[in-house]
């Protein structure tokens, strides 16, 4: 190779990458305690540019070498690799955090690709997967995190989440371009459409925030909104399922929801509600249930108003969930007025 070319090849490396052959070049002794003075962010951008290297020919070495005003003629051919990164790292780091920057930068998840979808909503990532072949979505589900993978699992229906999971078992290695397409399609269509999304999730976590405030406290919360961002804070209310909208619940969506509860949230949150969703209560239930709970209310004697509060929170928590899971449908509210009392 002529030293033009040479020169050529030698300026199209990027910043990390020819720090990375300076570090190879020092060596792990020397590299380690120079490591010692970067930034982890600095730090995991070099790993990354060693251990993706591999051979680098001697007359590009010197070439960079040259940029950092030092000759290494002689030196020879380097070669960038996972085990030259490590050593690196360990003289200075953890045993346990270096094995967790390799094990970001071998992944491929630079980008925390596989950390995002595990946090993200398990309908938009089924909605994806439902479309993609078995051994694809067992591909995905074996990267991301437990919890995900049980959200995500009973959205796929019995007879697909039989086969996914005897695919996961019996999974084999993808060849890298066949996982970097199923990354690269991953990134384009749920986590490009997730951070379009942002505003609607942020919306829902503010429905469930404002649905456990005291009524006092989100009114005058709604009042100052209502100044400055009317519309937005009319869609959330529109949006707010409080306890008193389980007064239009079915009885046998009711009978699911109260089941959900445990120990006196049931009694604790009828103490405090109206008269006519009391009964919508009572009447869900059978006869021997119905007069058990009633005796509990009566046995409790004075109650505080944050705790009837939270106790009416968690049954709206759990009506809630089961409606996302589709295990119940709840009821639309048309003004989206009715505040709790």
């Amino acid at each position: 190779m002529n030293q033009f070319a040479t020169i050529r090849r030698a300026q199209r490396l990027t910043g990390p990458e020819k720090t990375a052959i300076l570090f190879l070049c020092l060596g792990e002794e020397r590299g380690s305690k120079l490591m010692q003075e970067l930034k982890s962010s600095e730090i995991n951008k070099i790993t990354r540019a060693i251990t993706s290297m591999g051979e680098v020919q001697s007359d590009i070495v010197e070439e960079v070498m040259r940029e950092f005003g030092q000759k290494f003629s002689d030196y020879g051919g380097i070669v960038g690799s996972v085990e030259a990164a490590r050593g690196l790292l360990k003289g200075f780091l953890p045993e346990e955090r270096v094995n967790s920057i390799l094990e970001e930068i071998e992944g491929g998840v630079g980008d925390n690709l596989w950390e995002e979808l595990s946090k993200l909503d398990e309908k938009m990532l089924a909605d994806y997967l439902r479309k993609e072949h078995n051994q694809t979505v067992a591909v995905i589900l074996a990267k991301v995190t437990p919890d995900a993978v049980a959200r995500v699992l009973p959205l796929m229906g019995e007879d697909r989440t039989v086969d996914i999971i005897e695919r996961m078992v019996s999974i084999e290695v993808l060849p890298a371009d066949a996982m970097a397409a199923i990354e690269e399609s991953l990134r384009r269509e749920v986590l490009a459409k997730a951070g379009n999304n942002a505003e609607a999730e942020a919306e829902k976590q503010l429905v469930k925030v404002f649905n456990k405030l005291d009524n006092k406290m989100f009114e005058g919360i709604a009042r100052e909104l209502e100044k400055n961002i009317p519309e937005k804070i009319r869609a959330i209310k529109q949006k707010m399922f409080v306890f008193d909208d389980l007064g239009k619940v079915p009885a046998n969506a009711l009978a699911k929801i109260m089941r959900e509860v445990s120990g006196n949230t049931l009694p604790m949150a009828l103490r405090g509600a109206e008269k006519d969703v009391r009964e919508h209560f009572l009447n869900a239930l059978p006869a021997r249930s119905r007069d058990m709970l009633q005796d509990e209310m009566k046995a409790m004697g004075p109650v505080k108003s944050k705790d009837v509060k939270k106790a009416q929170s968690d049954l709206v928590e759990a009506a809630v969930q089961l409606a996302e899971a589709g295990d119940i449908e709840l009821p639309d509210d048309d003004d989206g007025e009715e505040m709790m009392d």
